[in-house]
């Protein structure tokens, strides 16, 4: 186990996905103090209840380690942050929040595909419904006159990787992206894209007919 420095937010933020904050409250900014001094990682997990502001806040147990890659303290006060998601993480025990949010925490990767079952079978499902999706995507983007949106990650990528990043690129609510954080193993993720998905394609169908 290994004590962390934490951040709650109101926004699940998922492993490989990039992060920029605007830190002002006082126990935030010496949270990143500390954490520069150190070895820049911090973990983020996701407000069950209550606001990012002020304290107070009810929290989730399922989050990521997450890394600052750049910041800059600005004349005010505040420090813009450069961060990205690098692994999942599990808390054991919330600590005291003085002088800011800590926890002891433990890794928790992916669980494995079961023996027998191929990644590319367990994808292929998958990537016919993120077909429709990516189709009423670009769809919508000839109509607004804008660049699309690809959504869906390299294929090359492993199943680990694929399956965050095409969450992260995905456009889901905060209980989804929570959902496909807190899935068991790759294959666990697919089937919470896959039910997110069942969700969004009539949503991008009525914009399209709008």
């Amino acid at each position: 186990m290994t004590v962390l420095p934490m951040f709650p937010l109101e926004h699940p933020l998922l492993p490989g996905e990039p992060l920029h904050l605007n830190v002002f409250e006082p126990r935030y900014r010496a949270l990143v103090r500390d954490v520069l001094s150190g070895d820049g990682d911090f973990g983020v997990v996701l407000i069950a209840r209550g606001s990012e502001v002020g304290g107070g806040d009810e929290r989730h147990d399922i989050g990521t380690v997450t890394r600052i890659v750049g910041h800059r303290q600005r004349a005010s006060g505040q420090i813009e942050l450069a961060c990205r998601g690098i692994d999942r993480l599990r808390v054991i025990r919330w600590l005291d929040d003085d002088p800011y949010p800590r926890a002891q925490v433990e890794p928790w990767p992916d669980a494995e595909l079961p023996a027998g079952q191929a990644w590319t079978h367990v994808r292929g499902p998958f990537l016919s419904i993120l077909a429709e999706i990516q189709g009423l995507y670009d769809d919508l983007a000839v109509r607004r006159g804008r660049p699309s949106t690809t959504l869906g990650a390299p294929e090359s990528l492993p199943a680990t990787d694929y399956t965050f990043l095409t969450a992260a690129n995905l456009p889901l609510g905060a209980a989804d992206r929570y959902a496909a954080l807190c899935a068991a193993g790759p294959a666990e993720r697919l089937d919470v894209l896959v039910r997110a998905l069942d969700d969004v394609q009539p949503l991008l169908q009525d914009r399209l007919q709008t």
